[in-house]
């Protein structure tokens, strides 16, 4: 499954209310960062609390994955990534390891709260993508 993930510069809980607003939908789920700061951030945003860190909406019978961008500088045209979302740890290092040849490393491989593995790149050809497995992270 491949899905849609759109992410913003500080403003994605406006984005979520436009598009329910929009699609006549509801946001399925919503976590700020202030509930959840990621390994390696040293110097967050000032209103880094009030930002999405993920947050998911049905829109048209697709989920749609929403965040605000911490890592790079979200400008028009980079604001959608691809996720594909697989069943386990060992399959998601497979994809991350073919398309990270010639690719920009956004995010490593790592452990999350939600997943054993996530990982996010630029592919070759200007393509973001994050690879996340269905799997339990493994510590608790």
């Amino acid at each position: 499954m491949v899905t849609p993930y759109i992410t913003f510069a500080g403003n994605c809980s406006e984005a979520l209310e436009f598009y329910k607003t929009a699609f006549n939908s509801n946001i399925l789920m919503s976590q700020l960062y202030g509930d959840y700061v990621p390994e390696g951030v040293t110097a967050p945003p000032a209103n880094l609390k009030n930002w999405i860190l993920h947050a998911k909406m049905n829109i048209c019978d697709t989920v749609f994955w929403f965040a605000d961008e911490i890592a790079e500088p979200v400008t028009k045209g980079n604001m959608i990534k691809l996720t594909a979302k697989v069943p386990s740890a060992k399959e998601a290092q497979k994809i991350f390891d073919l398309l990270s040849i010639d690719a920009h490393i956004t995010l490593p491989p790592t452990e999350t709260f939600y997943s054993s593995f996530h990982a996010g790149l630029t592919d070759k050809y200007g393509i973001s993508w994050n690879i996340v497995a269905e799997e339990a992270p493994i510590k608790s």
